[in-house]
């Protein structure tokens, strides 16, 4: 039997097109962070949770650290094995099969759009405070229009702009970690027993168990985008020995960028009872410490953070698409134009276009729903990308015993404990998800993507296989699991 090619040069010349793999694990991880935003997530998220989980948030955030961390193992183990753009599509096709590849792939082709479009829609409220006036639809597209345009820059050049950003809204979340330290109000000690306002009394209360879960739930939303570094495996150099570096560095990084200005604020704010019950708890203990001057120019830096993200994420879309009309995963009239790359820039300016467009449309889809479509989705992403990692160990020691070269793969250390710890964790989400009724709907519409995506490869892709080569025999060896 012919031994396949290695995958660095299979994952880039799959029917013809060719990346361009010029960035290192720095530049990889800049593009990731930024588009995880810290800053966003901080201002935005852990605002929420501060409001509603209390104290709970120094726990919740911190289980939510060690959850995505042992997540990121999993991201950076399928990574090293499949190093090819198309982030959790590329890394559940090739693992555990084309019906999962499908659905992964509907998840991603719906969510991207929409959190970008979120995204984008928020950008007026910070930008705000200093251009009155601003029309959260018009400034949404506009946004978008730049984000996509940029996006089709050469990947370094993209590397540069979003490092840039991401330098002002690591220091907008230094400062309030410097505000927070220096003038400590009371102990972490404090923080071990997780209270939340009791709108009744407007004191605190204990928070209870459910309550907790949900904080972690936040937590790990908020982290949420290290497993982004895959999507550009293709244009990092020597991506079976980096990119697991690339997955961990941007998710230990997020942790601490987020983890630390919270606790910060914990520990640091004149009253928890004012901080939780203040309509923004972040911005008002910023303005209480900084003044109204230094927080404008913070806001200003949140909201240039959350258009450093919208680039990352378009980024992130076009290489999705190119990777399922690389694959042949849609049929061949839609894949040809989604799969060529730019000859100038080596990007895949048509796939990234076309799900900027795609992004502009869902600017107009009322907020509720785009919240609602994009709740569980991740749960159900992280679900695949953990069960993947259970069974590509076992495909990576039968390719080493059919004689392919895997020296330098990275190996998660006590496996299967991340992905089993992730998959229960996963799993309390679920059931939190299915005993809250505000959650049904969110959920209900997650369950509905994933249905259509395994219903996409039945009734279709199957059934067309000319057209369905999520995983073509000269790119990889894939085996179905036994």
């Amino acid at each position: 039997m012919t031994t396949p090619p290695t995958l660095d040069t299979a994952a880039t010349t799959t029917h013809g097109a060719k990346l361009s793999r010029s960035l290192g694990v720095g530049g990889n991880v800049l593009i990731t962070l930024s588009g995880i935003s810290p800053a966003s997530s901080v201002f935005i998220l852990g605002g929420a949770a501060l409001a509603t989980y209390g104290t709970g948030v120094f726990w919740g955030f911190a289980l939510a650290g060690v959850i995505s961390l042992l997540i990121a193992l999993c991201y950076a183990e399928l990574g090293s094995r499949h190093p090819i753009a198309g982030g959790d599509y590329s890394l559940v096709s090739r693992v555990l099969g084309p019906a999962s590849g499908a659905a992964v792939f509907l998840i991603s082709l719906v969510t991207l759009p929409l959190i970008v479009a979120i995204f984008a829609l928020g950008v007026a409220d910070y930008l705000g405070v200093a251009i009155a006036g601003l029309d959260p639809l018009w400034t949404a597209i506009v946004v978008i229009v730049l984000a996509t345009v940029t996006a089709c820059f050469n990947i370094r050049a993209n590397a540069w702009v979003t490092g840039a950003f991401l330098v002002v809204e690591m220091a907008a979340l230094a400062l309030v970690a410097v505000l927070g330290l220096v003038q400590v109000e009371r102990p972490i000690t404090d923080l071990l027993d997780p209270q939340a306002l009791d709108t009744a009394t407007g004191g605190l209360a204990p928070l209870g168990i459910a309550g907790l879960v949900l904080a972690i739930t936040q937590g790990i939303f908020s982290y949420n985008g290290y497993g982004g570094a895959i999507y550009f495996a293709e244009e990092t150099r020597n991506a079976r020995r980096t990119i697991a570096r690339a997955v961990i560095w941007s998710a230990v990084i997020t942790v601490v960028a987020e983890l630390v200005p919270l606790t910060a604020i914990l520990v640091g704010a004149d009253s928890l009872e004012e901080l939780f019950g203040a309509a923004l708890p972040v911005e008002t203990f910023l303005s209480a410490r900084s003044g109204d001057a230094v927080t404008v120019v913070v806001l200003v830096a949140v909201a240039l953070a959350i258009v450093n993200a919208i680039i990352a994420i378009a980024l992130q879309s076009g290489r999705l698409l190119f990777a399922a009309a690389r694959d042949r995963a849609l049929p061949g009239p839609i894949a040809r134009p989604l799969a060529v790359v730019s000859p100038a820039t080596r990007m895949p300016v048509a796939a990234t276009v076309v799900m900027g467009v795609f992004a502009l449309a869902a600017c107009f889809i009322p907020f509720d729903v785009l919240l609602n479509a994009t709740g569980s989705t991740l749960a159900f992403s992280y679900g695949f990308i953990a069960l993947a990692a259970l069974v590509v160990r076992r495909q990576t020691d039968a390719a080493a015993r059919r004689g392919e070269d895997v020296t330098g793969l990275f190996r998660m250390p006590l496996h299967p404990l991340a992905p089993v710890v992730s998959l229960i964790a996963i799993a309390a989400i679920f059931v939190i998800g299915v005993l809250d009724p505000a959650q049904w709907v969110s959920l209900g519409i997650a369950i509905g993507i994933v249905v259509a995506g395994f219903a996409y490869y039945g009734l279709y892709l199957r059934r067309n296989p000319g057209t369905a080569h999520l995983l073509a025999a000269e790119d990889d060896h894939w085996e179905p699991a036994k």
